[in-house]
Formats: C-alpha cells, structure tokens, sequence
C-alpha cells in the first residue's frame, strides 16, 4: 500500500461548521503495508523481493517508483485494473495526527489474478532465503488455500516463514515458522481457537502448538516484545524507546529486523532483541519510516 501524508498547521476553525481549517503546505507519500516491511529490510542491507497487488492507476505509478528507488524487486508485484491501489491519507498539522483517509477494495483477487501472483512467487522462491507474510486483510491472503498454499511450498523449500497475522482466521498460518501478533490481536484470537489461558506464555504455547509453529513472538507497544520457544521457554524484551512520536510501522520493523537477524543465524533471544531495538528507533520518527543500518549501530554503541 501506499502511505500519503497532508502537512499543514491548523489556525482557526471553520465558520461553515466546527471543525479546524486544515492549510495545506505539503504532501509526500512513503512505502506502506508489505512494502514498508520490505522497506525496513532494504535499511538493514538486505535484499527483498515485493509481491502483491497495486491498481492500474496513478498511485501504483507512484508506488512502484518508490519502490525502485528503495532498491526493492517489483518483479512479482502485479497490477490489478479491477481494484484501486490501497492508499492510506494521513493528514498532519502542527505534529498532531488529524485524520486517516483510506482508499482501498478488500475483496479476494480473481482467480486469473491469483494464479498470476502463485507463478510469480514460484519463480521467486528458489531464490530467496526467507519469506515474511504480512497481512493487512487487504484481499491477497484472504484466501485460506492460498496462504497455506505459499507458507507450505517455502517450507517444501526450506525456507522460514514469518506472519504478521491479522484477523482471526489464522488457521490458514499453520506450520509457518513464527507468527508476530501485537497484544490486542494475541488476546483477541484465544477464544476463537478454544484456547482459556490468557498469560502471555500460557497462551504463546498454545498457539504454538495448535499452528505448529517452531515459536511465536508478541509485540507489547510500550512493554515491549515476548517471546516463546517451545523447548528454550519465554522472555520479556523491555521497550528500548527513548522517545515515540509515531507508532505507526513498528511492527512492520520488528517483524523484517526479526526475520532478518534470524535468518543471517543470530541466535534466537539475540535476533528479538535487535528487532526490539530497531522498532523503538523507528517509533521515535513522524510517519511510516524505516530504520537504517547505520541508526541500529549507533543506537548499539550507545547501549541500545
């Protein structure tokens, strides 16, 4: 998706109705969604391939140049004439988020579509060395045969996979690698699954074990993150924040710096602890940003 932002200041208030004047001053637009996932990946030197769906209209333009210049692989992005490009309007006065505006169609692409997005990914997937799904519920993964479809043929391939899990249907996650829920969506899939402990370690190992996943971690917001391995058992990470303005993309960062360390063989513990320390560097940042290598060395001489 796309992430266009409105600056301006607010001065005075409307004499047609009471609401604030909004001057515009500015607009820019940055990488969201998957592709800011993707974004935080190509920060920390990693090479990452995007696949998904932009519409066949001018933000999909503006997307794939973005895209480019972040050094991104747009070979499995498809454009879809029947939906619009998902574009995400954030308007910004004076430092303070006003409003969002979305622009978006969530309905499951066609079956041509499908099988387009299932070609490009067979392509690619010899490839590359892991693969994250992150779903927005935006329509690409709401498909149950298809997420299986991708997290079973990565694991054929040895590939790990990571989910940045939304909804509650996350039957369709079974045997990835590790899912990522924020505490909001950790609480909120327990009932559906028929599980009763509500702890966070009670919980993670139940979820482990029904999704047969290898470990799960959770993303706490200002507590930081938790994880649990099955047989090396869980750990809080403190937040490592020194100051947060904009929350929006943490977990797109925790998710691509934990994915990342993991895969370049960083001891477990060691991975989410970096994760954790990259996504409270890009908490102190306004708008969907992603962290940058030299940030994480600089914030790791200091002492995190």
């Amino acid at each position: 998706m796309l992430d266009q932002y409105f600056w301006g200041e607010v001065s005075r208030i409307s004499p047609e109705a009471p609401v604030p004047v909004f001057d515009l001053r500015d607009i820019s637009h940055s990488l969201g969604g998957a592709a800011n996932v993707a974004a935080n990946l190509a920060g920390l030197g990693v090479r990452a391939e995007l696949c998904g769906l932009v519409g066949e209209d001018r933000e999909g333009e503006v997307f794939l140049e973005l895209a480019r210049r972040a050094g991104l692989g747009t070979r499995a992005v498809v454009r879809d004439g029947g939906r619009p490009t998902t574009v995400k309007t954030r308007v910004i006065a004076q430092a303070q988020h006003l409003l969002r505006i979305d622009t978006e169609r969530r309905a499951s692409p066609t079956p041509e579509i499908r099988e387009t997005l299932k070609a490009r990914l067979e392509e690619l997937l010899p490839q590359v060395k892991a693969v994250i799904l992150s779903d927005y519920a935006k329509g690409v993964l709401a498909s149950s045969g298809f997420t299986s479809w991708l997290i079973e043929e990565a694991r054929r391939q040895g590939l790990p996979v990571f989910v940045d899990p939304k909804g509650l249907e996350w039957q369709k996650y079974a045997g990835a690698t590790c899912v990522t829920p924020n505490r909001k969506e950790f609480r909120a899939i327990l009932p559906t699954m028929g599980i009763l402990e509500e702890d966070l370690e009670g919980g993670a190992r139940r979820l482990v074990e029904k999704l047969d996943l290898s470990f799960m971690v959770v993303t706490l917001g200002p507590e930081g993150m938790f994880l649990y391995h099955p047989e090396e058992g869980s750990w809080h990470f403190p937040a490592r924040a020194r100051e947060v303005y904009d929350v929006s993309g943490a977990g797109d960062t925790a998710i691509a710096a934990l994915t990342a360390f993991y895969t370049a063989g960083l001891p477990l513990k060691e991975a989410v602890s970096l994760a954790n320390l990259c996504a409270g560097i890009v908490v102190g940042k306004m708008g969907t940003r992603p962290v940058f290598w030299e940030e994480l060395k600089k914030a790791l001489q200091k002492g995190g």
